[in-house]
């Protein structure tokens, strides 16, 4: 993992998968070579050195088992982990390489490490500050806690798995437009799978979701039908979103998405239809 770090003690997130300290300096430089190669062999002479590249300061490590929950292979199970430390805090948060040595072995290991790139494109949020993120003893408690059962959800409740998907890839650094378009589609996926109405559906669904009968309520739901807006510019013009529009539904959706977490469980639209006109009691 990196930006951010972690120096206690191994911490167990069960399963067989384990959180650790760790130090390693993850770095490609970039090469040019300016004729080619014959089969079988190396580009020939001159090589150039470039300026370029990139490097990444790993801290901390997850050492996965084998059965996960949920069917989840062990570079899900990794992606999920680091999706839920996202939500809960570290939105800046990178796997940047999955590796078959541990790297505090790599040093010394007889077998050379096998890397593969993982997360490689930097995200548009960004910690506060100069220090590097402490991952906390209460948000790995809290991931510990959910995501075997996230895991489960995901298997059967294919919606919340495209959502934390979406939620995940929308702050990846890239095109805000296409970003606000796979956020929203998240959002109309969990709170409204049917295509009529759907602004004043996916508003008020949402706005009865995350805040109980008031002024908070409806304050959201007037927010929410401002940002389905933005999506509709996005999706139907050649214009790119802005980006605090595109922030405003990520949060939206994050929120919405670690209160399922935490409930283990998706409102079905009739749960939703009965906390808006009906409000929050049972």
């Amino acid at each position: 993992m990196s930006h951010v770090t972690y120096d206690g003690e191994p911490f167990d997130l069960g399963h067989g998968i384990t959180l650790r300290s760790t130090y390693a300096h993850l770095f490609a430089a970039n090469m040019m070579a300016f004729a080619r190669a014959t089969e079988g062999k190396h580009h020939p002479a001159p090589w150039r050195a470039a300026r370029g590249g990139f490097g990444y300061d790993i801290e901390a490590e997850l050492a996965t088992g084998e059965k996960l929950p949920g069917g989840l292979s062990a570079d899900d199970g990794v992606w999920l982990i680091a999706a839920l430390l996202r939500l809960a805090e570290y939105a800046y948060l990178m796997v940047p390489v999955i590796s078959d040595v541990s790297f505090d072995a790599a040093p010394t290991s007889k077998q050379e490490p096998v890397l593969r790139p993982f997360e490689i494109e930097p995200r548009i949020l960004h910690a506060g500050g100069d220090q590097v993120s402490r991952l906390s003893a209460e948000n790995l408690s809290w991931v510990k806690s959910v995501w075997p059962r996230t895991a489960e959800l995901m298997r059967t409740c294919p919606p919340l798995s495209m959502a934390l998907r979406a939620a995940d890839a929308c702050t990846v650094q890239g095109r805000p437009a296409s970003a606000l378009l796979t956020a929203w589609g998240a959002l109309e996926e969990l709170f409204a799978p049917s295509r009529a109405e759907l602004r004043f559906r996916v508003s008020a669904h949402i706005a009865a979701y995350l805040e109980p009968v008031g002024p908070k309520r409806l304050e959201l739901f007037k927010t929410v039908a401002a940002l389905y807006n933005a999506r509709s510019k996005a999706a139907h013009t050649a214009q790119d979103a802005e980006v605090g529009a595109l922030l405003q539904s990520f949060i939206i959706l994050r929120n919405a998405l670690v209160r399922m977490v935490d409930e283990g469980a998706v409102p079905t639209q009739a749960e939703l239809e009965k906390r808006l006109f009906c409000g929050n009691s049972e």
